[in-house]
């Protein structure tokens, strides 16, 4: 394997893997149909693991329901948006009617909200994972609004998959971790945990991989001042060992631990890809206010240039 890693092969443990399920219901949700089947096919492979119960949501709206009553009255109204909301129910059946002879739980429902968002989290309250089919931004005015996938991974109470492609070849599933970060191990722990659940669901082998700074540009001023080598092998080794003290506290197994140079933005991307890695797990930060409107978390310069599918675990409020 090319690139600047430092790998760290990591033994089976000889303890039992923990039992850490928890996906029990399982929410497929957008403002549109479109990848609705891709996430559907991933939903049943966890039924068929977890036995979750699933569900399709479709978030839809028209500004028929702003006419003034004087233009259309209400009962006329209320008749066209129930005829939209049975249009799309029908779209709905339509996909699920294929998995009902082979899951045991499965449903689906339309939400009315002009806001996706809302709509979504508002209804996502006692779901253990959402699947987002991948919205496609390609123009300024996208970004600057806030995408929905990226809203979601803020705002959702649950682990956020962004559904990009289909799990075919499922061998390299990627939990990436913080471990210098001492103030957030509950995060730590809900990413190893959710990545373990999701590579033995997919039939995947789980890889850890964790950045630290390159201080390449800063080399010749530390060689002089102090020891460069030996500040980079203590982080690197602070880092390895809180790395193998989660994992032993989790009873969780891995095939590979990647320690990596660089920054987490560029890095794990980079080496996901290069694993081809299927699912990528990582932590993000929850926002609020204006900030929800700002573009730059980690997670989010991460989700586009991963191949593979993304899961999000946010940071529980304080």
């Amino acid at each position: 394997m090319s690139g600047p890693w430092n790998t760290l092969r990591v033994l089976p443990m000889t303890s039992e893997a923990s039992n850490h399920a928890r996906l029990k219901r399982v929410l497929i949700a957008s403002n549109s149909l479109t990848g609705m089947d891709t996430a559907l096919a991933k939903a049943a492979k966890i039924e068929h693991y977890s036995g979750a119960e699933i569900e399709l949501a479709e978030v839809i709206y028209d500004t028929i329901a702003e006419e003034p009553e004087a233009v259309l009255p209400r009962d006329q109204q209320a008749l066209l948006i129930e005829g939209l909301k049975s249009a799309e129910r029908n779209g709905l059946e339509r996909l699920v009617a294929a998995y009902r002879s082979k899951v045991a739980s499965i449903d689906h429902h339309v939400i009315w909200n002009k806001n996706a968002t809302a709509g979504i989290v508002n209804y996502l309250q006692s779901f253990d994972l959402l699947i987002k089919p991948v919205s496609r931004h390609h123009n300024l005015v996208d970004r600057l609004n806030a995408p929905l996938d990226w809203s979601l991974m803020r705002s959702a109470p649950c682990p956020v998959m962004i559904s990009k492609l289909d799990w075919t070849q499922t061998s390299v599933l990627v939990a990436a971790v913080d471990a210098a970060d001492t103030d957030h191990q509950d995060l730590n722990r809900q990413i190893l945990i959710t990545a373990e659940e999701l590579a033995n669901i997919v039939g995947a082998r789980l890889h850890v991989i964790c950045a630290y700074p390159s201080l390449g540009q800063k080399r010749g001023e530390l060689q002089v001042a102090m020891d460069y080598d030996g500040i980079k092998a203590d982080m690197r080794q602070s880092r390895e060992q809180l790395i193998h003290s989660l994992l032993e506290e989790l009873a969780v197994e891995v095939e590979e631990i990647h320690l990596v140079e660089g920054k987490p933005g560029l890095v794990i991307p980079a080496l996901a890809n290069e694993l081809g890695a299927t699912v990528t797990v990582l932590g993000t930060a929850a926002r609020r206010g204006l900030s929800q409107l700002i573009i730059g978390n980690t997670a989010e310069r991460i989700i586009e240039a991963i191949n593979g599918d993304i899961v999000t675990v946010r940071e529980p409020d304080v």
